[in-house]
C-alpha cells in the first residue's frame, strides 16, 4: 500500500495574506482606504516633467553652442546630454501614467 502524498503546509505569509485580504473585503465601502489626491499626483508628476524638460533643452543648448563656437564636445559633455534625454524621457513617461491612472 502506498501512502497519499501529504498536502504542502501554507506558509504564514500565504495565511495571514489571505486574512488581510478577506478583512479588507469584508469592510464597508466607506471604510475603505482612499486613494490619495490623484489630481495632486498629477500636477506633481507633469511640474517634474517640466523641469526634466527644461534641464534637457538647456543642456542641448550649451552643447550645441559649443559646437557653433569651434569646440568638440566631449565624452562628458555627450554623456550629460544623454542623461538629460533619459530623464525627460523618464519623468514624462511617469507623468502620463500618473495621469491617465488619476482620471
Amino acid at each position: 500500500m502506498s501512502r497519499p502524498t501529504p498536502r504542502p503546509k501554507r506558509s504564514i505569509q500565504a495565511r495571514a495574506g489571505a486574512v488581510a485580504v478577506t478583512a479588507l473585503l469584508s469592510l464597508p465601502a466607506t471604510a475603505r482606504p482612499v486613494p490619495a489626491a490623484a489630481a495632486d499626483d498629477c500636477a506633481s508628476a507633469q511640474a517634474a516633467a517640466d523641469r526634466a524638460q527644461k534641464d534637457f533643452d538647456e543642456t542641448k543648448k550649451a552643447y550645441e553652442a559649443q559646437i557653433a563656437a569651434g569646440g568638440t564636445p566631449g565624452a562628458a559633455e555627450r554623456q550629460e546630454l544623454a542623461d538629460a534625454d533619459v530623464r525627460r524621457s523618464v519623468s514624462r513617461a511617469e507623468a502620463e501614467r500618473t495621469c491617465d491612472s488619476s482620471s
